[in-house]
């Protein structure tokens, strides 16, 4: 009796079709309301998870510890470890394939001149051997390439340089036009083999050059005395991994040199895990505040649910009077009116999940034509499943109601019921 008391509801369904649409049109207001507000959620957080990765937020650093802090000041060490080639190899092996390992020397300034005989400038350089994403922390090579393994353990005149420095040294202001041709920094040419994509706030010029070649890239006088100092950048394959690669890195450095960290000799530090705890958590509270708004409108599309099964329970008394007659039972009754509520409320979700999906994609568009932020609504399968269950629970509980009131009824009250 299970399965024909489903036909019967969905029967009815489609006997009153405007009747079921109208009840359809409040689940579908809701579901659209639900949806549109998760995926602008999903959204959200999946650019601000893009800017974490782009900032180098998914990555952990290895650096020697250069200072102490006594009573408040800062005492430089006069030793302190340098990181090597073989060291970095080491490292990346230790970890294995997924996680990218960078071995760079920062904190050096160097002059180059746009052409013979002109001004000097001034640039920022780094000494690099190892993955580029890990140096890099997530911006790209967007002309030419990046140095190759040979190049960087060596001491080859070869430069990445950054996008602005570029179109500084490019007559037409075109970045490309640059590759393959000479710099002249610290006296010396390099040739160019890459630019770096545009960055936004970047004031100064920067120039990538291969590690052994360092010191030959920068100003000696005048220079800091930690102008040099290796540090070990280890990019994690997801933001989630950074907490395990850390204590992966705590194991090499205890087997490469136990007495980096029993001395603290090394400072091995991570910000992304952190920034993507703080990050959930104030999406979840956003996105769970603004799902109870939406949620209204789901319930009261159930209210409306609830009308009109109770009219429908009024309207076929007499039927069914008849069906408990012919040998119904009371759960027969609650499933044919349960399922005409279940369905309504699928129906509606599923519609609602399109206009709410199409909603949010209309909003992203919008705020990213007018912020130029990189914002792109989501739809995942987490929301598809909540949304659809949301449904449900909808359709169950306010056909509840109806459902036993028609199952209450006598079989000889129904059927004399005019």
């Amino acid at each position: 009796m299970m399965l024909p008391s489903v036909q019967v509801g969905l029967q009815t369904l489609r006997a009153n079709p405007v009747r079921t649409l109208l009840s359809t049109l409040g689940i579908v207001m809701g579901a659209a309301s639900l949806v549109g507000v998760l995926s602008a959620g999903d959204g959200a957080f999946l650019a601000v998870r893009q800017q974490i990765e782009r900032f180098g937020l998914q990555s952990v650093g290895v650096s020697p510890k250069t200072v102490d802090m006594v009573d408040g000041l800062t005492i430089p060490r006069s030793t302190f470890p340098t990181f090597s080639i073989e060291q970095a190899r080491s490292l990346s092996a230790h970890l294995g394939s997924r996680s990218a390992v960078a071995l760079s020397a920062a904190g050096g300034v160097g002059t180059f001149v746009k052409s013979t005989g002109g001004p000097p400038r001034a640039a920022t350089v780094v000494g690099a051997y190892g993955s580029f994403d890990a140096l890099l922390g997530g911006v790209a090579v967007a002309q030419g390439r990046f140095m190759t393994d040979e190049e960087m353990a060596g001491e080859n005149a070869v430069a990445v340089i950054s996008n602005n420095l570029a179109v500084e040294l490019s007559r037409d202001k075109t970045p490309a036009n640059v590759l393959n041709t000479p710099l002249l920094l610290q006296g010396r040419p390099w040739v160019i083999v890459g630019v770096l994509e545009e960055a936004a706030n970047v004031r100064t010029f920067n120039v990538i050059v291969p590690l052994g070649a360092f010191p030959l890239a920068t100003a000696s006088q005048g220079a800091s005395r930690f102008a040099g100092v290796r540090s070990l950048q280890v990019r994690a394959p997801r933001i989630e991994d950074v907490l395990g690669v850390k204590s992966q890195i705590e194991a090499w450095a205890d087997i490469t040199e136990p007495k980096w960290r029993k001395e603290s000799l090394v400072t091995i530090s991570s910000q992304g895990a952190e920034r993507l705890r703080q990050i959930n958590q104030g999406m979840l509270g956003f996105k769970l505040l603004l799902g109870s708004f939406a949620a209204i409108s789901l319930v009261v599309g159930g209210i409306g649910i609830m009308n009109v099964l109770l009219a429908a329970v009024a309207e076929r008394t007499r039927e069914i009077g008849v069906r408990k007659a012919a040998g119904a039972r009371r759960r027969d009754i609650i499933v044919q009116f349960l399922s005409e509520s279940v369905v309504i409320s699928l129906a509606g979700s599923l519609l609602g999940a399109g206009v709410g999906l199409a909603g949010a994609m209309g909003i992203s568009a919008l705020i990213r034509r007018q912020t130029g932020t990189p914002f792109y609504a989501a739809f995942t399968w987490q929301t598809f499943v909540f949304s659809m269950g949301t449904a449900i629970a909808v359709g169950l509980i306010f056909g509840v109601y109806p459902a036993l009131k028609a199952a209450r009824l006598s079989p000889v009250d129904a059927i004399r019921y005019e």
